[in-house]
């Protein structure tokens, strides 16, 4: 104990579990009520598949209907006729001429371009030319229609390089929504666009838009009282679901005595099991969440053993345990890694078994594959740290697309797509597809920015803020500048990615698309992984309030 006490390590203050009583939050009239709701559900979802059906006979008021289905969170119920319907459309020849017709007002022509984009198809940014006058700018005239601005704005969050329009959009768009006066709008659209201006639509983790859109719509004149419903229902009917399984990673989290053999990590149960909502909310990848937070905390344990625990000596010998993939942690570690250590080769070598058990043999070798890359990046990072060496730009940007963790975490949301994730898409995955690198780049990025002010506070490795600063001689200010610009190309990569054709199953590529978008709302601001009081109302609206039906 003398000699332990001695070593130096470079111990974060960690934010304490600010959940740890949260399943007592759950309702035990849960089991009692979700058959009475389930009975609802079938029949609200029959009357708003008929009123998809009829609407196809009307394109703009088909598109319009689709914008709702996905705004309120029921799109994957109609998954199949809705990719159908889009597909016709932006085959027709006719369909081009009706958008760019003056009828077709600013806010219906922004809708229509998020949807399709969302599905993967590119619709021309051209679309919008229509709204900008003879200067080349767009018309201020537009200022006045706050619901067009505000579409508009969420539009241009699809930009893909070399869309100049969509650039401007954005400017013109987020300008005016800064600038209108509150008072003169619905209460229901003001908070919407302050939302909006936080977290777009676009970036923003798909349960939380949903939580909040429900609420907007509720407030609208035209809104369809069938659907809402039915949304509102299928929203409750998940939200057990979800409980369901927060639980099931919580009783792992107790029996793996985590809290008290590893006392220096962040203890982020809720917080992982909302990344993995964030990754799929759908019923059918159930247990997709449940891997998928279990291997989040893993990976925390992992970050924090390298980042605020490990001596340089015991990471290298740490690290080369796990790229020989030891069955049994090095002797010549504290017992707290060890343990890290163990509960790591054992997750990842059942999971390799199911893996083989289910016809996807090879998959595991990719799993670890991408856990050891991570674990060198951070033993880089590590010895950086000791050499007190700011790397440059370019060498910064090559590790840390490794040691941000996006890679395995990528990984781990195949596992629970069945067999549309085969060899094959664990292969693709692990050629640095460009997708996959924009992913790294918001992933690791946007923390720097965020957790930069906390990570001064000890000894820490230079950030890419850092890097930055040094090669280029600027301020911190400027270098933040640069690397939002860096930020901005990488989301642009993502949009583009998604657009037909792909180069790997759509349903996998959304994977990757929605754990970027983890990030934007984990991280844009301050590191709320970190930090988990920051998550707070998000967590209560997810899994401890229900929608009043």
């Amino acid at each position: 104990m003398s000699m332990e006490s001695e070593v130096h390590r470079p111990l974060a203050d960690y934010s304490a579990n600010i959940w740890e009583d949260l399943l007592n939050y759950f309702s035990k009239s849960d089991l009692e009520s979700t058959a009475t709701l389930k009975e609802k559900h079938i029949t609200l979802k029959e009357a708003v598949k008929e009123s998809f059906m009829v609407s196809k006979v009307k394109p703009m008021e088909s598109l319009m209907f689709i914008d709702a289905l996905c705004c309120l969170g029921v799109s994957y119920h109609f998954e199949i006729d809705i990719i159908e319907q889009l597909g016709n459309l932006f085959d027709s020849p006719g369909f081009n001429p009706l958008i760019r017709h003056d009828e077709c007002d600013l806010y219906t022509v922004g809708v229509l371009f998020q949807v399709f984009r969302q599905f993967g198809f590119k619709l021309s940014a051209d679309v919008f030319e229509k709204f900008k006058g003879e200067d080349g700018k767009f018309k201020e005239h537009l200022v006045a229609d706050a619901s067009g601005i505000l579409s508009l704005y969420e539009a241009s969050q699809w930009n893909t390089h070399g869309e100049d329009i969509m650039d401007e959009a954005l400017a013109f768009s987020s300008c005016h929504l800064k600038e209108i006066s509150f008072q003169s709008i619905p209460q229901h659209l003001a908070v919407r666009i302050k939302n909006a201006l936080k977290h777009p639509y676009h970036k923003g983790i798909s349960r939380i838009e949903t939580r909040s859109y429900i609420s907007y719509y509720e407030a609208e004149e035209k809104r369809d009282a069938v659907l809402l419903e039915f949304a509102k229902v299928d929203f409750n009917m998940l939200q057990r679901l979800h409980r369901t399984e927060l639980a099931c990673v919580t009783r792992w989290y107790d029996e793996m005595e985590i809290k008290s053999k590893v006392e220096y990590t962040r203890h982020r149960i809720t917080e992982a099991y909302l990344w993995s909502l964030g990754a799929y909310f759908e019923p059918q990848y159930s247990q997709a969440r449940v891997t998928f937070a279990i291997a989040l905390i893993i990976f925390t344990l992992l970050d924090d053993t390298y980042d605020a625990y490990g001596t340089m000596e015991e990471l290298e010998i740490f690290t080369d345990a796990m790229e020989k993939w030891l069955p049994d942690p090095p002797n010549m570690i504290p017992e707290s890694m060890k343990y890290v250590y163990r509960i790591t080769v054992d997750f990842y070598d059942k999971l390799e078994e199911e893996l083989e058990k289910e016809g996807r043999s090879g998959c595991g070798f990719h799993l670890k594959k991408s856990l050891k890359a991570t674990a060198n990046g951070y033993m880089q990072e590590a010895k950086w740290l000791k050499e007190d060496y700011t790397a440059t730009l370019d060498e910064y940007k090559e590790n840390a697309i490794v040691s941000c963790g996006y890679y395995p975490l990528t990984a781990m949301t195949f596992v629970g797509m069945g067999d549309v994730a085969n060899l094959d898409a664990f292969e693709w995955l692990s050629s640095k597809p460009k997708i996959r690198v924009a992913s790294e780049m918001i992933c690791r990025y946007t923390d720097d920015i965020s957790s930069y002010e906390f990570e001064r506070k000890r000894e820490h490795v230079a950030t890419g803020i850092d890097c930055y600063m040094k090669q280029f001689g600027v301020s911190k200010e400027q270098a933040v500048e640069g690397i939002n610009i860096m930020l901005s190309d990488a989301w642009k990569d993502m949009n583009q990615e998604l657009m037909r054709p792909h180069s790997c199953p759509f349903p996998l590529l959304m994977r990757i698309f929605n754990i970027s978008r983890v990030i934007d709302v984990f991280y844009r601001y301050q590191d709320c992984y970190t930090h988990p009081e920051f998550l707070k109302e998000h967590i209560v609206s997810l899994f401890i309030e229900d929608i009043p039906t």
